[in-house]
């Protein structure tokens, strides 16, 4: 197999299967590290309720995260990489 052609399927589906996979990776982040913290001050103080608090506000912040990011990842920035700078010191 040649090394320049994906693994993964046609290239018309790349960029929606790394914006899926993104996504997902964003909200199982999200779970885990609010999840996480929620148990331990579950355990801490003795109570049950902040830990579904927890797992709920990290999808939710999940969710934001993968959103910005696609949102300021996608056609909004030139394929180029921008305007580069004037080089040109003749004046």
């Amino acid at each position: 197999m040649p090394k320049n052609q994906p693994v993964s399927g046609p290239a018309a589906f790349q960029p929606l299967a790394a914006g899926r996979r993104a996504t997902v990776q964003y909200l199982l982040a999200g779970i885990i590290a609010l999840g996480l913290i929620g148990w331990s001050l579950d355990s801490l103080l003795g109570t049950r309720w902040i830990l579904p608090a927890g797992i709920v506000l990290g999808a939710v912040c999940g969710y934001y995260v993968a959103f910005a990011h696609r949102r300021t990842s996608g056609a909004d920035r030139p394929a180029t990489g921008g305007k580069q700078p004037d080089t040109d010191k003749s004046n």
